[in-house]
């Protein structure tokens, strides 16, 4: 706003500086001649009234601009400022014209001829002012929506790094493979699918396009492919509870939103834990809102798993840019002793999507 402030100040002194020097050449009221001082004072005490005008009519047009959807009631908020627009203009010339002699010599006309002249001269400008506000107000909504698409765009490729990040770990690769090796001489075909899943997290991170949403499914589809290492790893100090409503399945979800919160839980509570752990991942719909909540066993010490927060703080500004405030993360400890992580977000559904074997491990 204080740019816009600006720039309507400098264009209404641009234009009044040019009117004035209309004045001067040619004469002011019944061709008066006029120096550039009177010019001045009669161009700018005439033009500059406008400054207050186009400012109310462009915070207008921001509030109710003329598109899809609300046509008529944005037609009728404008017309009815345009009017009012064409009354303060009437009665601002009507109470100051014995101080700029808008009338020359001649007695000022009565308020009803001044209104009717003002209809005549300021209506249509109103209208102009309007339809510049619409330009500005539409290229600002453009150059916001570049800056959004741009910071959706940063916002992915952070998750995917961190996705790539936490595969590419070390440990966490290193633990793989080598359990991996075992696996080979005991047991060819969890060799095999443990490979592929390392597969599928590793092209998931090293993925360059550009793709903001996925379903539902996917995303689980992703999570199994890590926790299914995991489970290797972990063995029985890792069981896993799914409850995912079918409905839930083909809801649009920001690409790996999932995964952050279970490999929190997992890496910062669950592995912290000598005893056999639990992790819950729940999907539901409430009306038009889906809930993921992901609940862990805390670490041995009852310490809530903080982690690096990297990718729990990413996961919650690109929903915080998506969808506001109809979008937000909670983390809590519950009644029952455990870590809980809760999203929420609005629906949005893409085709349907069948749901994939998966059962309590």
């Amino acid at each position: 706003m204080p740019a816009v402030f600006w720039m309507v100040i400098i264009w209404w002194a641009g234009y009044a500086i040019a009117f004035a020097a209309q004045i001067v050449r040619m004469g002011g009221p019944e061709g008066m001649p006029m120096s550039w001082p009177q010019a001045l004072r009669f161009s700018f005490g005439s033009w500059m009234m406008w400054v207050p005008v186009t400012l109310g009519l462009y915070w207008l047009v921001r509030r109710s601009p003329i598109e899809r959807g609300r046509i008529l009631r944005s037609l009728a908020i404008l017309l009815g400022a345009s009017v009012l627009t064409v009354l303060l203009r009437g009665a601002y010339i009507y109470a100051t014209s014995s101080v700029f002699q808008w009338f020359g010599h001649h007695p000022r006309p009565g308020f009803t001829e001044v209104l009717t002249s003002s209809l005549s001269y300021n209506f249509m400008l109103a209208w102009v002012v309007i339809g510049l506000a619409h330009a500005l107000v539409f290229y600002q909504r453009s150059m916001e929506r570049g800056q959004q698409i741009a910071r959706l765009q940063a916002g992915l490729t952070t998750a995917k790094l961190e996705a790539l990040r936490a595969q590419m770990n070390p440990h966490f690769l290193f633990n793989t493979l080598n359990s991996v090796a075992e696996m080979v001489h005991q047991d060819a075909e969890l060799a095999d699918r443990m490979l592929v899943s390392l597969s599928v997290l590793l092209q998931a991170g090293l993925s360059v396009d550009s793709v903001q949403f996925r379903t539902l499914s996917d995303e689980i589809e992703l999570v199994n492919s890590y926790l299914m290492i995991e489970k290797v790893r972990l063995n029985d100090r890792l069981r896993v509870e799914w409850s995912v409503e079918a409905e839930a399945l083909g809801v649009s979800v920001p690409a790996l939103i999932l995964q952050p919160l279970v490999e929190n839980a997992v890496v910062h509570g669950i592995s912290r834990r000598r005893a056999p752990g639990v992790l819950s991942i729940s999907c539901e719909l409430r009306g038009e809102t889906l809930v993921v909540e992901v609940s862990n066993c805390v670490s041995p010490d009852g310490a809530a798993p903080h982690g690096s927060g990297i990718g729990l703080g990413s996961a919650r500004s690109r929903l915080q840019l998506l969808y506001g405030a109809r979008a937000a993360i909670q983390q809590c400890a519950t009644e029952s002793g455990r870590y809980l992580v809760r999203v929420t977000m609005p629906v949005e559904k893409h085709g349907a999507a069948s749901l994939p074997g998966r059962s309590a491990a």
